[in-house]
């Protein structure tokens, strides 16, 4: 008889534990998921900025916004001669 209880006693108890882990893993693979989902979200992102640099880069853009800066082509190129240099001893 105290057999008997003993064992319906652990059944119920390994059931309770399997309820029990059955919801945490199930409340973990919904925080896979939704992470998952962010990280999918972050790498469109991270591809579109990626586009927009190197489209802000591209020598059309750059010259359109330098131009508009009002910086001009210079023709010639001047050098100021010094009376000695830099790293003389």
């Amino acid at each position: 008889m105290k057999l008997i209880k003993a064992l319906l006693v652990l059944i119920i108890a390994l059931v309770i534990m399997s309820v029990t882990l059955t919801n945490r893993s199930v409340d973990e693979s919904i925080v896979v998921a939704n992470l998952s989902q962010e990280i999918a979200t972050l790498q469109n992102q991270n591809t579109i900025l990626r586009a927009q640099v190197a489209l802000d880069g591209s020598l059309g853009t750059l010259s359109t916004k330098i131009a508009d800066a009002g910086f001009v082509e210079t023709p010639s190129v001047v050098a100021l001669k010094t009376s000695s240099p830099v790293a003389s001893r």
